[in-house]
């Protein structure tokens, strides 16, 4: 690897057909197969991909210099063809690369803010957080009456009006928190863009950058995620198995479903081990899972819901298997000890510390985040993600901020404006979009919740 490294760094004259020589010269393509692991065997494995993905970069959203793409191996989760059928675990997944792929300069290489990472990450802990405490004043005491203790003057005694003052005990209390608290508050959003560039960057310079082709998995795990789905879709036909979970046609279902889930966390770990990513790897997708894709599919008023092959459109489900391998540890950790554990002895009663799925987040694009970066050793995203990742950001860099672009001016309202105003509060009240905007310097816009206000700012 260090070898085809240094080959292609002397490459200096741009010649294409040079630069594809030293490549192929120095790959490698001999995956070992083992018959334990549940890595697809050779003669059904089917890799075509180019080697050199060429990809039309955007402009640059500033005014200087352009500077040069930064470049990243393109790997793949799929299992490549092999030669040998003996081998070693370890050399199940080889770290041979199968392209080279252009990143943004402006994204992936820009100047590191770790005190703004510093920001994000204090704020991400911090606003959802809500301080729940709540004292006790005199006025809530529901056992205490108000009444005066003894006269004022006589006894000797000092004086008081009642026994619900902090000054006695079981009193009320003063001067402390009245809760509920909320700590939620909105970065500025160029902060917020500034922590995901660092972080992008970060994990580029780092090598915990990785860029795959596509997020599916071996051919045989997808085909059998795609199978168990379809049978979980079956609609039970017996009426005493609807009604009883613990029924041996269902006992049957969830046992499948958790054999296909912890055969792809199997799968996946091993290869996230082979390659050395990590104990916890984050992979970042295009779209949302694809099982919000087949709750539409499956609408209320669909007519099709007796034979889900018709009503199911397949393409639309993509890379089911990383979704189950994902999403065993999760099931895992709130199922506890399920039923079917205590009849049938399989993966998933492994403890979660060991439990293959631990540590593998499967996550949106629009869902990345720095906490989630900082917190992950390796950093994995898709091609068709990286292009959309490259042009949100691209996008985000190049718009104003509303407040200073979009809205204008607003300047002070003279004497007779301001009269007039008051003469017809009923006019403000009903009708708000017929005022002009500078009779309206503190609200430019509609009037509206803060709620809303802070969704449109988020």
């Amino acid at each position: 690897m260090n070898f085809a490294i240094g080959r292609l760094f002397t490459v200096r004259s741009g010649s294409f057909t040079t630069l594809l020589k030293c490549v192929l010269s120095s790959r490698t393509f001999d995956l070992p197969f083992t018959s334990d692991s549940p890595v697809e065997s050779p003669s059904a494995a089917k890799f075509e991909i180019p080697l050199i993905t060429e990809r039309k970069l955007d402009k640059s959203p500033f005014c200087s210099g352009s500077r040069s793409a930064r470049q990243a191996w393109l790997e793949t989760l799929k299992p490549l063809p092999t030669s040998s059928p003996t081998a070693s675990e370890g050399e199940s997944f080889p770290l041979s690369p199968v392209g080279i792929v252009d990143l943004h300069p402006d994204v992936f290489a820009v100047f590191p803010r770790l005190d703004l990472v510093h920001k994000n990450l204090y704020w991400q802990a911090h606003y959802r957080m809500v301080d729940w405490r709540c004292i006790t004043t005199r006025a809530e005491l529901p056992y205490r009456s108000n009444r005066k203790p003894w006269p004022q003057k006589g006894t000797g005694r000092a004086r008081h009006g009642n026994r619900r003052t902090h000054i006695w005990v079981g009193g009320g209390q003063c001067k402390g928190p009245r809760g509920p608290e909320s700590y939620f508050s909105i970065l500025p959003r160029d902060v917020r863009l500034a922590g995901l560039l660092s972080m992008l960057t970060i994990k580029h310079a780092q090598d915990d950058l990785h860029i795959v082709d596509d997020m599916a998995l071996s051919d045989s795990l997808e085909q059998q995620a795609k199978d168990i789905l379809h049978e979980t879709l079956q609609p039970i036909v017996n009426d005493l198995d609807q009604m009883d979970p613990l029924s041996a046609a269902n006992r049957t279902r969830v046992y499948r479903f958790t054999k296909a889930m912890n055969n792809a966390a199997i799968y996946l770990r091993q290869l996230v081990d082979a390659r050395r990513w990590g104990p916890s790897v984050l992979f970042v997708t295009e779209s949302n899972s694809p099982f919000d894709a087949l709750t539409s599919s499956l609408s209320v008023g669909n007519s099709n819901l007796s034979n889900p092959e018709d009503t199911i459109n397949w393409d639309d489900l993509p890379n089911l298997a990383i979704h189950l391998a994902c999403s065993a540890y999760a099931n895992h950790v709130e199922a506890e000890q399920s039923p079917e554990t205590s009849m049938y002895s399989f993966e998933a009663v492994a403890p979660r510390a060991t439990h293959p799925g631990r540590g593998l987040t499967l996550m949106p694009l629009h869902g990345l985040n720095v906490w989630s970066m900082v917190h992950h050793d390796t950093l994995v995203i898709s091609l068709a993600c990286l292009e959309q990742l490259e042009s949100r950001l691209l996008t985000a860099q190049r718009c104003l901020v509303r407040d200073e672009a979009l809205e204008p001016p607003n300047f002070h309202p003279t004497l007779s404006e301001a009269l007039a105003l008051s003469e017809q509060p009923e006019s403000l009240e009903n009708d708000t979009e017929g005022l002009d905007q500078s009779s309206r310097r503190h609200f430019s816009d509609r009037l509206e919740s803060v709620y809303a206000k802070r969704v449109k700012l988020s």
